[in-house]
């Protein structure tokens, strides 16, 4: 699984103080490295720019489409109060040489509003597949506007709701998407957008499973504010049947053939990590420490055969302890301390090295506060400082490990 998968954190920590963050940063940009012959030239000769029209308050999303495509498109969103967004229009641009160089394609979407939240929505497969949720509420709402030749053409359709999130393709067959209104209805096309049907009410948050199942949470009374009562459901027939897996949940997450929950215990604001390695049939408590409503779990990595879980360290210190699991996932051990995750509650350094076997890297605090950089060869049973190379030549400031 990659990319970071977060069970819980209901209030963002403080700040790292600005002198502790200058201070790990500090030597960053007085590197001495000598530089490898000619790859200043070479940088240049490969270098190429281009500008795009960005308005105020307004961002890029940038996302390749299909592997080897070489296509890639660039759309400019926009994160404003619904007041503004009748005033607002967005830029696509189109690449067909690996970003060399842009044409301006705005006109297929007809120039409308896109919001930062819905942004680019690329099929998994690399089939060409693009969407893109158009707000002209000014209008009629919410219109998408689908590609399936990677970009080239665009087919606008009108939505029968408000969209919340964007939309999510199916990992199995990227004609299939769920996405969830404003109303927190669960929504459901089975044929690439053109049309849709409302499959469940009450929805908080849902996700895609294996061989075409979806996962949701739902409370019955309305809202999504009571974490800790909320039901975890699934279908596999695409909403014409449900089961409800598990109750009391605050969370859950999927990972690799892992389905993970965050269950209160019963005894005021703690929880514990269950997990489910048949979709939901059977659940065992994981073998890690309880958190409560100021910390949370986070799993790292997952594949079919172990999990890597950060566990939050009391007292917003913004680390915790890294556990990593056995193959039924539910037996933890303790792998590294001290692994940094950052006091704004969503990045961590924690990398999967995929070419590799049983390598991962990361970041650790170290009691003086500087970060270090470690690495794994054998699936978090060791760790190790990652030292500089041995011909590296860079002065005193850089040659430690600290990064």
């Amino acid at each position: 699984m990659s990319g970071l998968r977060r069970l819980h954190r209901d209030e963002e920590p403080q700040s790292l103080e600005e002198s502790e963050v200058s201070k790990r940063s500090a030597g960053l940009n007085e590197q001495t490295c000598a530089s490898l012959h000619g790859v200043e030239t070479t940088l240049q000769n490969n270098t190429h720019s281009f500008v795009f029209k960005v308005r105020t308050m307004g961002s890029l999303s940038l996302a390749w489409v299909g592997d080897g495509s070489g296509v890639l498109l660039v759309l400019t969103t926009f994160q404003v109060p619904p007041f503004l967004m009748r005033f607002g229009q967005s830029n696509l641009y189109r690449s067909e040489d690996y970003g060399k160089t842009f044409k301006d394609v705005t006109h297929l979407i007809n120039h409308t509003f896109i919001q930062t939240e819905f942004g680019i929505a690329i099929s998994p497969d690399h089939s060409g597949k693009v969407m893109l949720t158009g707000d002209v509420s000014e209008v009629d709402g919410y219109r998408l506007f689908r590609s399936q030749d990677f970009g080239m053409t665009f087919v606008p359709t009108d939505l029968p709701f408000d969209p919340l999130i964007q939309m999510l393709y199916n990992p199995g067959d990227s004609n299939t998407l769920v996405t969830l209104s404003i109303k927190l209805d669960l929504w459901l096309s089975e044929d690439f957008g053109a049309t849709w049907r409302k499959i469940h009410d009450s929805v908080c948050l849902v996700r895609w499973g294996p061989k075409n199942s979806i996962y949701f949470t739902t409370n019955y009374n309305g809202s999504c504010n009571d974490r800790g009562m909320l039901e975890l459901r699934k279908t596999t027939d695409y909403g014409r049947s449900f089961q409800t897996i598990a109750t009391r949940v605050y969370s859950f997450v999927l990972g690799g053939r892992f389905v993970f929950a965050s269950i209160m215990t019963g005894t005021g604001t703690e929880r514990m990590i269950h997990v489910s390695v048949d979709g939901g049939e059977v659940w065992n408590m994981a073998q890690l420490p309880t958190v409560n409503h100021e910390q949370f779990y986070s799993i790292l990595s997952a594949n079919q055969d172990m999990i890597f879980m950060h566990v939050d360290d009391p007292g917003d210190s913004g680390v915790g302890t890294i556990y990593v699991s056995d193959d039924r996932g539910a037996v933890f051990s303790k792998s590294l301390e001290r692994h940094l995750y950052t006091t704004t509650g969503s990045d961590t350094d924690f990398t999967v090295i995929s070419s590799l076997r049983g390598v991962y890297m990361t970041s650790v605090l170290t009691e003086d506060g500087a970060v270090e950089t470690v690495i794994t060869f054998d699936q978090g049973a060791r760790w190790q400082t990652l030292r500089r190379p041995q011909n590296g030549h860079c002065d005193a400031e850089t040659s430690t490990n600290r990064t």
